[in-house]
């Protein structure tokens, strides 16, 4: 019998196959990837958005917060007809005016304003303000809205003079969603419906 030669003492070194992955394996492992990445991100995303929501509540209560302040001194709702109007009350640039049979909602004259400014309703340093806020407090600021964590205004929905035919007691007070859709409708008289479609499916009420 011949002795069985070692390689390993023959100083020759093991052999190592140089086979690489075939197009199938290289196919499955990406396919692999791109799942555990969307995965990923629909987690995180969802994360995102329900963050997204639980500060849209937060901001919608300090809102009508405000409003229920500014109710308290003027005695009744802002009569603002876009959001705009909505962040000058609430700040206090917007007021009623005139007797009762001929009550008018609008802009506080500068003569009214004192050097500390009007009396304000909300802080609008802890909102996200499309405007521009003054570094005088008895400056107006510039043209704005409340805006939610998807950029939108907030929605406010109220009777905008002494003679609307506002049915309904208070106010509408929303935000429109990540979508930024609203398929809900209100009429002159205030009252609220829904369409029941997709449009307003993620729309976030005041005291929800």
């Amino acid at each position: 019998m011949y002795p069985v030669k070692n390689p390993s003492r023959s100083g020759q070194r093991p052999r190592i196959s140089s086979r690489g992955f075939t197009l199938i394996e290289l196919i499955l492992v990406i396919a692999v990837i791109m799942i555990l990445a969307g995965i990923t991100f629909g987690i995180s995303r969802g994360v995102q958005n329900a963050q997204a929501r639980a500060a849209a509540k937060a901001e919608l209560a300090v809102i009508a917060q405000a409003l229920e302040g500014y109710k308290s001194t003027h005695g009744d709702y802002p009569w603002a007809a876009d959001g705009d109007e909505l962040a000058k009350a609430l700040m206090g640039w917007m007021k009623f005016s005139g007797p009762n049979a001929a009550i008018t909602f609008g802009s506080v004259g500068a003569s009214d304003v004192p050097a500390t400014g009007p009396k304000s309703f909300i802080d609008p340093s802890k909102m996200d303000y499309s405007g521009t806020l003054p570094t005088a407090a008895n400056v107006e600021p510039g043209t704005g809205a409340f805006l939610d964590p998807w950029g939108n205004d907030y929605v406010y929905q109220y009777k905008t003079s002494a003679t609307g035919n506002w049915e309904v007691f208070g106010y509408h007070l929303y935000s429109v969603g990540e979508n930024g859709e609203d398929g809900t409708t209100t009429a002159a008289t205030g009252v609220f419906t829904r369409p029941g479609g997709d449009d307003d499916i993620d729309n976030i009420y005041t005291g929800e």
